[in-house]
């Protein structure tokens, strides 16, 4: 089932999900464990083969949902995995390069020990 990409607004787009182990279910039970809701309808997972990692787009109905999914799923873990949720934006997608190296900062030499939220702080 394929949802309305001009709604933006209501859909969370996770990246870097572990391509080996995830599934739908997986990721509607993280929604449910982390951002305390049931998901009205199936996450659409992205699997293109050339990239390390799986992605997901994950539509919510309901605006105040979707506000806590933005704060509780911002950094997560699946399968061991560290994975970050971002509200979806058509314009970051891989078609505008320059865009996209617009918002994006490189960092080199970053211990492995170290998570996302810890890198954000």
């Amino acid at each position: 089932m394929a949802f309305n990409l001009n709604d933006k607004q209501y859909i969370l787009y996770l990246y870097d999900l572990p391509k080996d182990t995830v599934t739908s279910v997986k990721i509607a039970q993280l929604f449910k464990d982390q951002a305390g809701f049931e998901l009205d309808q199936p996450p659409q997972i992205k699997r293109d083969i050339t990239k390390p990692f799986y992605s997901a787009m994950v539509k919510i109905s309901d605006s105040e949902k979707f506000k806590r999914a933005c704060e509780k799923m911002r950094y997560f873990e699946i399968d061991g995995k560290q994975g970050r949720a971002l509200p979806f934006d058509k314009d970051l997608l891989g078609s505008n390069k320059e865009k996209i190296k617009d918002h994006n900062i490189f960092v080199r030499k970053i211990p492995s020990e170290m998570k996302a939220p810890e890198l954000e702080e």
